[in-house]
């Protein structure tokens, strides 16, 4: 069963095919579809605790006390983390031998894998797990140790451990379920990164890794060059485990596969209110397609379509005028016209996400800057750093609403829980009310009123802010960004993590300015974040020649540069879903429904710059 790396839902592992299970366990030639062991391998957790509680009851002591622990990982990787611990408390634990002793730490970590605690799996995990024990179990110590490395944003060794995991599996396609794995924790780090990290020369196989994956992403757009680099990496690493399969689809990719059309159409508003970010869009479009020229031939045919937003009949007039390949609209409305076209007989590329969110069409992609998606990435971010219970801060008026209902559906499906919400009005310099409400300061102010009303004498106060707060999650422009951090701070919530988009950022590097955000965690993209990164993008190449309103737009001016850059490249992360784009907007990658789906970089304002958070991104 194929498994795959995901940010939601605390990328749950299924474990797949091992062969050699412990003594008090059945061998694979006997599992049947009702073993709870063989379940809990296929994700079945439920099932699977189920199964070993049966066997639980029906047992000897010591068989007891292996299956008992089981059912409790089987617990925690359900969900009912409450119900592991108990299971886990009244197992007899006194004097375990080895084996049993090892099945009792991959259960406890286990349930610290579901409550988001990666240091503590890696404490119960330190000391090397004795080679004597079954396979099955070296296979599911080493992916613990690859989750708690993937929660806690370190992709190499997240590799690292899955390149271990992989000695003790046999099983076809469990081997290259647990590769693209591999490949999907090292695509997610910079070119730079990848080169700079690698600590082992040949024939060490995490390097080799490594070495394939930056190959692949250097050469992505040119398939024979690949196909070069693919033959001297296999002179270099001549044994190693990479399967044929994704060795071979590297090597078969075709020219016609990521070539662009000769006649590209974009439509745009280049008139009307949203006349400047068209601009941006178009500038950056073009300034990418003058760096590439990928093809001396080729056409760029522009539309303006300010004056509408029925854009379906401009689409077809470029069809009409042998458009190739189409890019845009901007609007959501104008983009929603479009997916209510019947036919679509040529690819387009919107700018934008439609509202309707069914399943995929072919020639149809989408992708825009959506800060309700740069919400949703927030509320993964937090949950993978382990927090619980958010209080929310936004400003009145549709902007702050849409990005906190975003926010809220997100959150709240991953078991999150808003334990407050304030809105501010963002016009305004002083947020203290919100901001005292938020926090419960008035409450702490009245209840020292009431007692030295009752006392009658003055008392030594000092307000107190609720303590039932992991974080708080603000969304805000930079004008206001520099106003709420420092009262949050006032207000005694100086040691709460800080969350926010990328609208707190301006984009242009302000220490004096941005020094009052010192300690906000944001995402972004790698355009943006060029200063305080090393992103080898082409930024340093067109800088000087950079448009006005690509300078006043940064982030659509990259969108521009990505909606033109990224053409080659989606059949490519259509046919290998492990696979990403590094772009000028993030780590790109194509969901179910074609969506272009945007990795951002987090950082942290430290002396009023941006610092990097993830490794991966040196």
């Amino acid at each position: 069963m194929t498994r795959r790396f995901t940010i939601l839902f605390v990328f749950l592992f299924i474990f797949t095919g091992c062969t050699t299970i412990t003594e008090d366990v059945e061998t694979p030639d006997e599992i049947s579809s009702e073993d709870p062991e063989l379940l809990f391998q296929a994700g079945q957790f439920e099932n699977a605790a189920n199964g070993f509680i049966a066997l639980a009851k029906e047992t000897t002591a010591t068989q007891q006390t292996f299956y008992s622990l089981r059912a409790s990982a089987a617990l925690a990787r359900a969900g009912k983390i409450g119900e592991a611990k108990q299971w886990l408390a009244q197992t007899y634990t006194d004097s375990l031998d080895s084996f049993t002793n090892t099945i009792y730490n991959l259960s406890l970590a286990h349930i610290a894998i579901a409550e988001r605690h990666p240091g503590d799996v890696q404490d119960l995990l330190a000391d090397p797990i004795d080679p004597s024990t079954s396979a099955l179990y070296i296979a599911e110590f080493y992916n613990l140790r690859a989750e708690a490395y993937t929660l806690s944003g370190n992709r190499l060794e997240t590799a690292r451990q899955l390149v271990e995991r992989e000695k003790y599996l046999s099983d076809p396609q469990g081997i290259l379920a647990n590769q693209q794995d591999i490949w999907s924790a090292l695509a997610t780090m910079s070119e730079r990164a990848l080169h700079q990290l690698r600590s082992a020369p040949p024939p060490d196989t995490l390097s080799g890794w490594m070495e394939l994956v930056k190959t692949a992403k250097v050469h992505q757009l040119s398939p024979a060059r690949l196909k070069e680099q693919i033959f001297l990496w296999q002179e270099k690493y001549p044994n190693h485990p990479v399967s044929e399969d994704i060795l071979q689809a590297l090597s078969e990719r075709k020219q016609e596969d990521v070539a662009y059309p000769d006649r590209l159409a974009i439509m745009l508003p280049l008139s009307g209110k949203f006349a400047k970010a068209g601009e941006a869009l178009r500038d950056g479009f073009m300034a990418a397609y003058f760096t590439l020229r990928p093809n001396s031939s080729q056409s760029i045919r522009i539309y303006d379509v300010g004056g509408t937003e029925d854009v379906s009949s401009v689409y077809e007039q470029a069809v009409d005028e042998g458009a190739q390949f189409i890019v845009g609209p901007l609007t959501k409305a104008a983009v929603g016209h479009i997916s209510e076209m019947d036919e679509l007989p040529v690819p387009i590329l919107a700018l934008n996400y439609s509202l309707d969110d069914e399943s995929a069409r072919g020639n149809f992609y989408q992708f825009g800057l959506s800060p309700e998606e740069e919400a949703r990435q927030v509320a993964e971010r937090t949950w993978l750093d382990g927090h619980v219970n958010a209080a929310v801060l936004a400003p009145i008026g549709p902007w702050g609403e849409r990005i906190y209902q975003a926010f809220k559906e997100r959150w709240e499906l991953m078991g999150g829980k808003i334990v407050e919400r304030q809105t501010y009005e963002p016009t305004k310099t002083d947020f203290s009310i919100p901001i005292r409400m938020l926090l419960n300061i008035d409450d702490s102010q009245r209840r020292y009123r009431r007692m030295a009303t009752t006392l009658k004498r003055d008392i030594k106060f000092t307000s107190r802010r609720r303590q039932d707060i992991d974080f708080v999650f603000v969304a805000a422009y930079p004008r206001q960004a520099r106003q709420i951090r420092p009262q949050l701070k006032f207000y005694h919530a100086s040691d709460v993590p800080v969350y926010a988009t990328s609208h707190v950022y301006t984009g242009i590097l302000n220490q004096e300015r941005d020094r009052d955000m010192d300690g906000l965690l944001f995402g972004d993209m790698p355009w943006v974040l060029s200063e305080s990164t090393a992103h080898r993008g082409i930024r340093s190449e067109i800088d000087s020649q950079i448009s006005d309103s690509g300078n006043a737009l940064q982030r659509l001016y990259a969108l521009g540069i990505d909606a033109f850059n990224i053409i080659g490249a989606l059949n490519t992360l259509r046919n290998y879903p492990y696979e990403r784009f590094d772009g000028e907007t993030g780590s790109l990658s194509l969901d179910e429904k074609l969506r272009v789906r945007r990795q951002l970089t987090w950082v942290k304002f430290r002396s009023g710059r941006p610092v990097s958070l993830d490794q991966g991104n040196l």
